[in-house]
């Protein structure tokens, strides 16, 4: 729910316009609870802690403004807090949505910070909400939560996207180019999207170059269908690093079903990463229960495992429990 700020009237006195800024968030916080094995070292860690598991506490302080001949500007500032431990509270804008931009019957042209495409289609085709704990992004983002530059598959700053028209009903086509004054290299990302009633697909594509002699490819493709008694969710991934000769691979099914106030998301996932010496196969599930007190209050309960298959760390396991609430206002 958004609650207006502000209404300023600095153009009413020649065109009466007004600009209108609003408030925007969501606060998200789990204590959980992570058991790690070390199959080989046949030694256990367990860790206790609190945090967010989705999009964290988020701040959005935005605004838009009617042009005139079609023609409409906005933009938006985002905070985040991004750790909530203790008695420790970081706020910053370093981590969420901030851009300025302008639509109209060209399309729609943004510039600031924006969440990658490949996390965006993964996100949307995920049966569990796409949780930090998930696997969902293991390929595209990185194996065993890798955030190398070449992997990470999040937030981008430095980057201009455009939404071309709508030519046909229910696709959304964008394309977006990360320029090269960000930390992650020269990156350029397509992405569609195609809904017609219960069905719905998504790709999306990014090339980044992280250096003159190196470039990385990666996709994720999504598709889902709504049965009214249930939404099943599949998605895949691929990852061509040019330093490798083998390309990793990733595949999350999933199932969604809703009861009344309550969602019970199941979703397996497997991945291959040749690419990466430790971890080269691995498999795992997670299951969450979702409860709306109320349109923008929930309980949220989750369970997890990942099993390393193949590779330097082949038998560890990484379990995981959660117990949260989530609020948007």
């Amino acid at each position: 729910m958004k609650k207006t700020l502000v209404a300023v009237a600095a153009l009413a006195a020649t065109t009466g316009a007004m600009a209108q800024v609003t408030i925007s968030g969501l606060v998200d916080a789990s204590v959980t609870r992570t058991v790690v094995t070390d199959f080989s070292a046949g030694t256990t860690a367990t860790s206790i802690g609190t945090g967010a598991q989705y999009t964290g506490g988020d701040l959005n302080i935005g605004g838009k403004e009617d042009l005139g001949n079609g023609l409409t500007a906005r933009f938006n500032y985002g905070f985040q807090v991004d750790t909530m431990s203790g008695s420790t509270s970081t706020t910053s804008n370093a981590n969420y949505v901030s851009y300025i931009g302008v639509n109209g019957g060209f399309g729609d042209l943004q510039m600031g910070q924006f969440f990658s495409m490949l996390h965006s289609v993964a996100a949307t085709y995920d049966a569990t909400g796409y949780s930090q704990a998930n696997m969902n992004m293991q390929v595209a983002q990185g194996a065993s939560g890798t955030d190398a530059p070449s992997n990470v598959g999040q937030l981008l700053s430095n980057q201009v996207q455009y939404t071309l028209p709508s030519l046909i009903a229910g696709l959304d086509v964008k394309i977006a180019k990360v320029l090269a004054g960000s930390s992650y290299g020269d990156r350029t990302m397509y992405g569609a999207t195609y809904t017609m009633g219960g069905f719905s697909a998504g790709y999306s594509t990014s090339k980044d170059v992280p250096s003159a002699t190196t470039t990385n490819t990666k996709n994720v493709y999504g598709l889902s269908y709504d049965f009214g008694v249930a939404k099943a969710v599949y998605s895949a991934q691929s990852r061509k690093l040019s330093t490798a000769t083998t390309s990793d691979t990733g595949t999350q099914y999933g199932i969604n079903i809703p009861f009344g106030a309550t969602s019970l998301g199941i979703q397996q996932t497997s991945y291959s990463t040749p690419s990466v010496t430790a971890n080269t196969k691995g498999s795992g599930y997670n299951l969450m229960l979702k409860h709306d007190l109320s349109k923008r209050t929930s309980v949220v309960a989750q369970t997890g495992q990942e099993k390393v298959s193949a590779g330097t760390n082949k038998g560890d396991t990484s379990a995981f429990s959660a117990l949260g609430l989530w609020h948007s206002f």
